[in-house]
């Protein structure tokens, strides 16, 4: 089984994430397999030649910050972005999940994925999960990590795909506006209704 996960900003997805990993669940997290790519030549020729020789340092290597600077100056900068990076991602997801798969079927293989339904990779999953908060609970969240005012954290909010429609689109939705406790109870919920509560630790439901 390979399972979806998503979540909008500051709703809890990579804490959800690390609980899976926890109880033995394969996961491969998209935010790292994105950082692999550009350290790969051809993917540092390709983005130079979009955004400009610049973003590269004096050995040819991406300079991650130059490159968010120009990539998500615009949503046109940012798809163009998305267009080289996406492909290279899924493409390696796949192939260590395929792999992995071969050897120890019977272990589910976690997609950790902020952009799952952008990217289309949720057609590539059997199931997806949703972690979602409040939008009161995420503004404060964002509000205390990085220090912003209320209305800079709506405008980032604003920025991402409707939590609502992530929601609609998924098969099962980990809650996440309390404790830490409470979300291990939620995605025990959830593994449970998935057929994965083997996965559990004992008395964990």
């Amino acid at each position: 089984m390979i399972l979806g996960l998503t979540g909008s900003m500051a709703s809890g997805k990579s804490t959800v994430s690390a609980m899976l990993k926890e109880y033995g669940l394969y996961v491969l997290d998209a935010d790292e397999e994105a950082h692999a790519v550009l350290e790969l030549p051809a993917a540092a020729s390709e983005l130079s030649a979009l955004f400009g020789e610049d973003i590269l340092d004096e050995g040819g290597a991406v300079v991650r910050a130059r490159l968010a600077e120009k990539a998500f100056a615009s949503a046109e900068e940012t798809a163009k972005l998305n267009a080289v990076i996406h492909p290279a991602v899924i493409r390696a997801m796949l192939e260590k999940a395929e792999e992995f798969l071969l050897e120890y079927p019977e272990i589910p293989v976690v997609f950790d994925v902020p952009l799952l339904f952008e990217s289309g990779m949720d057609r590539l999953c059997d199931r997806v999960v949703t972690v979602a908060a409040d939008d009161e609970v995420r503004y404060l969240r964002i509000m205390l990590r990085d220090g912003l005012t209320r209305e800079q954290a709506s405008r980032r909010i604003a920025r991402q795909t409707p939590q609502e429609e992530k929601i609609a689109r998924s098969d099962a939705v980990v809650f996440n506006n309390d404790t830490l406790t409470e979300l291990r109870a939620e995605v025990g919920r959830v593994l449970s209704e998935l057929g994965l509560g083997a996965f559990l630790p004992e008395g964990a439901v």
